[in-house]
């Protein structure tokens, strides 16, 4: 299995440059030794880079991570073999513009969790915008505008984000963890873990920044009706 060194490294932005071998290769898809590129998963899109070797050279568009990690590459020039040796960049405006992005989202579905009780069921992290699917006893008392100045309150206050592993049981009694922990896959003891603060706890693979004053300021841009209950909520940076 492909080692995912992004696992062991926060913050996510500005990820380095790394050297690798190639595990193994099928027209357009590249299984490395090991990879610093983020996987589609947990609602966060894939990072984006390319791939160079001695008269080669790719971009890559897509990652996922199914029985082995498949980069899929678009842009090949040139040829290469399994063993030989890569250099690997990340796409540094595309990564960070995510972590920023799942940052926030940790922030809103804390926030929502705090005021309101509600329960984020569904998120989506983007480039340009980012929606989370919240579930309320009572969606009448959300307030957007409300929602928007708690979480660039928190911004502001320049909150430490931090990552480490925790065990599941420890994990189940903690107040701070807003996601309900019984649904989470149970062959997993032990979870890679990012806090904010003292605010929010939760069991999390995707790439953060390292405080919240590194997160732009969010505008709410729309809140739509998703079914009884359960609202829709979309924001984007505000500058």
């Amino acid at each position: 299995m492909t080692k995912l060194m992004h696992l062991e490294q926060h913050p996510g932005l500005n990820p380095e440059s790394f050297s690798t071998k190639i595990k193994s290769i099928s027209d357009d898809i590249i299984e490395l030794e090991e990879t610093g590129f983020y996987p589609m998963g947990g609602g966060q899109p894939a990072d984006r880079g390319t791939i160079t070797g001695d008269g080669f050279e790719c971009s890559v568009f897509d990652v996922r991570k199914r029985q082995t990690v498949e980069h899929q590459l678009i842009n090949i020039i040139g040829t290469i073999e399994s063993g030989d040796l890569v250099e690997c960049s990340i796409d540094h405006v595309w990564r960070n513009k995510l972590s920023i992005m799942h940052t926030a989202q940790h922030l809103v579905s804390a926030l929502a969790h705090e005021e309101w009780g509600a329960q984020t069921v569904g998120n989506q992290i983007g480039f340009d915008r980012t929606r989370i699917d919240l579930q309320f006893e009572n969606r009448d008392l959300f307030d957007s505008l409300h929602m928007q100045e708690m979480v660039n309150d928190a911004i502001s206050k320049d909150i430490s984000v931090t990552m480490d592993f925790r065990p599941s049981s420890e994990l189940m009694d903690d107040p701070l963890v807003r996601i309900n922990m019984n649904r989470m896959p149970p062959n997993i003891d032990v979870w890679r873990t990012i806090s904010i603060g003292d605010l929010d706890v939760c069991p999390c693979a995707g790439t953060h920044v390292q405080s919240t004053g590194q997160i732009t300021p969010i505008e709410i841009s729309r809140v739509k009706s998703k079914g009884a209950g359960r609202l829709r909520i979309e924001y984007i940076l505000s500058k």
